[in-house]
């Protein structure tokens, strides 16, 4: 839902849901989507510009993720992080980074978020 409030720039009711979220993290003890939610809003912080931001709040989801073992999360994190980094003329580096995570794969099915990532990775790489 977040993310659909992202894309439609409705982004103060996206970071007002991300704050119920985090409430329920806190409550409930339960960090599962905390990598998730930080994500979203680097998402939310890249749509305002605010690119340093951004980078700082998806380097901290990758970070989660990686010690959650949640390489999806990490995934859907490092695909934002290197759409960023291009913004900022740094599309080499974001296009390793993801290089890295895509190849960690293994899997023979083609799925979504990793469809999306090898496209983001391609763009980069031009």
């Amino acid at each position: 839902m977040c993310e659909l409030l992202v894309q439609a720039g409705r982004l103060d009711e996206a970071s007002h849901l991300l704050d119920e979220a985090d409430a329920l993290v806190i409550n409930t003890d339960d960090a599962c989507f905390l990598a998730e939610c930080i994500r979203i809003r680097g998402q939310i912080a890249a749509c305002g510009n605010d690119l340093t931001g951004a980078l700082g709040l998806f380097e901290k989801a990758i970070a989660i993720s990686q010690r959650q073992e949640a390489r999806l999360f990490e995934l859907r994190a490092t695909t934002q992080l290197a759409s960023v980094l291009a913004r900022q003329r740094r599309a080499q580096e974001g296009a390793a980074r993801l290089h890295t995570i895509i190849g960690a794969f293994d899997t023979k099915h083609e799925i979504v978020d990793l469809a999306a990532a090898r496209k983001v990775l391609d763009m980069l790489r031009r």
